[in-house]
């Protein structure tokens, strides 16, 4: 059996690189006190928030994610735990790490420590969201 190989043609290789300029945000790193990791496919999420840990841009890192249907072969106890592991063997200490698989109540207790801003690390980019505290509500 022989497998045909697809040819990308310019035109789609310019709206693909449209795409991908779009999703680039440029934005400057910057500390902050949390930081977070959106589960996916990628175990590149948690190295490059383990990476961004180590250097000192945040102490606190949260990984989200459960097990879904697209992902249940390759994370099958759920994408934050698998993201924790991974962060783990990467350097990163326990206590430095919260999971949103679900509802988690340290969760909740470790959100509530967020005094200025966070980041959001996802795939393929890190995206940077700005959060406010507001007076007299919890997180």
């Amino acid at each position: 059996m022989s497998v045909e190989q697809q040819v990308i043609t310019d035109e789609q290789w310019q709206h693909a690189r449209t795409i991908w300029d779009y999703h680039q945000m440029h934005h400057d790193l910057r500390r902050c006190d949390v930081a977070i990791g959106l589960g996916s496919h990628d175990l590149g999420v948690a190295r490059a928030a383990a990476e961004l840990y180590r250097a000192g841009w945040f102490p606190l890192l949260v990984f989200s994610g459960a097990t879904s249907p697209t992902t249940a072969a390759r994370f099958p106890r759920g994408e934050a735990v698998h993201f924790r592991e991974h962060a783990l063997e990467l350097g990163v200490p326990d206590e430095a790490i919260l999971l949103a698989c679900a509802y988690h109540p340290d969760l909740r207790s470790g959100l509530a420590r967020i005094e200025d801003d966070l980041d959001v690390a996802t795939e393929p980019l890190w995206v940077e969201a700005t959060v406010q505290p507001v007076e007299g509500r919890e997180l």
